[in-house]
């Protein structure tokens, strides 16, 4: 790889600069501030996940890449989910839909070019829904959740362009007292059309979606769902009605994705500590849906690995890979959100696309602002489809 050793020489430069400002023989000792302790624990965890990340076996290289999301600086943590709309009418102009956690809602082109950006606020995790009916017309919606005043945002897609206006009908704000810190989020579509969201205490609400006047979408809460601890990543899966919802530091939950399914559920096998292959945070889910067949995918944190796990049944484990560099894109570390789809997105991904942010992109060896990574399913599939 072009700047692993780049990378743990600075991190071991880092710790042994706190480990010399700290020596108890020094005269005048300063005292670390938070941000010091911050980079060096995160130097630490980065060398530790990258020693993890090399007991993976199997490996893919990105075949394309967005442009950075926009951040103040280089090393911020701003990308982090991203949702794909698929253009029906001319596949070639689906777009990418980024979150950034320092201001907004960004939307590429399949060649990853930033075509807009929508400066709503601290938008966190985000999820797209095709055919919602409205009257006679059908629409598809954006919806993510926003950090900067504790709600949730929905769009429409215009499906000429691609852009996005706002179609809440008020200021669809989270109750703070149960949802701390609203974090993930996702789309279902049954008998009815719903939406979770979940925050940073482990609060999973599901709400359903209902249309207000002139035009516009408005929430009713119809369920809520506690876990034990942080939760961010869901997907939900409309053919088998299950949600699957990531306790970061546990593992994935499974539990009826539908408004009377209560609050039992089961951890999937091989999902936490008992999968030596993942290590936590727990982060990113999406679904492969192919026919009665098709692939939950987990981003694993802690080890800048790729989970894959049996969409039916039991969802029985099938093996990790993770994403390296090639000569012409870096690999993908760190990843918060990932997204799939399973029908042709251009020419370039006639099987579906796989999309990863990637927490610490490179061009050339030299750290740039985050972004997102594309691959071509069926490099995915060839690992997994016959295991």
């Amino acid at each position: 790889m072009k700047h692993i050793n780049t990378r743990t020489i600075v991190c071991l430069f880092i710790i042994g600069l706190a480990f010399h400002t700290c020596k108890p023989e020094a005269p005048k000792s300063v005292p670390l501030s938070e941000e010091q302790l911050e980079i060096i624990e995160d130097s630490l965890d980065f060398v530790a996940a990258r020693t993890k990340q090399a007991k993976i076996a199997l490996v893919l290289t990105a075949d394309a890449e967005t442009s950075s999301v926009a951040s103040p600086g280089v090393g911020d943590d701003a990308a982090d989910d991203i949702a794909i709309w698929v253009n029906r009418n001319n596949p070639e102009r689906s777009t990418i839909i980024g979150t950034n956690k320092k201001g907004g809602v960004v939307v590429f082109n399949l060649q990853g070019e930033e075509m807009a950006f929508y400066p709503t606020g601290r938008i966190n995790n985000i999820d797209v829904m095709m055919d919602y009916p409205m009257g006679k017309e059908k629409l598809d919606l954006v919806g993510c959740t926003n950090r900067s005043d504790q709600s949730i945002d929905l769009f429409r897609i215009n499906p000429a362009d691609g852009t996005l206006s706002d179609i809440a009908a008020n200021a669809l704000k989270i109750d703070t007292n149960l949802v701390k810190d609203v974090y993930g989020f996702c789309f279902y579509h049954s008998e009815k059309p719903y939406l979770f969201v979940n925050g940073k205490n482990g609060a999973v609400q599901q709400f359903e979606i209902i249309t207000a006047p002139q035009g516009k979408l408005d929430l009713k809460l119809v369920r809520t769902v506690k876990l034990n601890s942080q939760t961010e990543g869901m997907v939900a899966d409309e053919a088998t009605g299950f949600l699957y919802i990531g306790e970061e530091d546990k593992g994935i939950w499974k539990l009826s994705a539908e408004p009377n399914g209560g609050d039992t559920r089961s951890l999937l096998a091989m999902s936490g500590e008992d999968n030596p292959n993942i290590a936590y945070d727990v982060e990113g889910l999406a679904l492969y849906k192919k026919d009665s067949t098709g692939f939950l995918i987990v981003s694993s944190q802690g080890n800048f690995s790729y989970a894959v796990f049996e969409r039916l049944g039991e969802n029985r484990y099938v093996g990790s890979f993770k994403i390296i560099d090639s000569d012409a894109i870096d690999g993908v570390e760190e990843t918060d959100g990932i997204d799939i789809v399973s029908i042709p997105v251009g020419k370039a991904f006639p099987k579906g696309m796989f999309m990863a942010q990637d927490g610490f992109n490179y061009d050339q060896g030299k750290l740039q602002r985050q972004n997102f990574k594309m691959l071509r399913w069926e490099k995915i599939e060839a690992l997994f489809e016959k295991k």
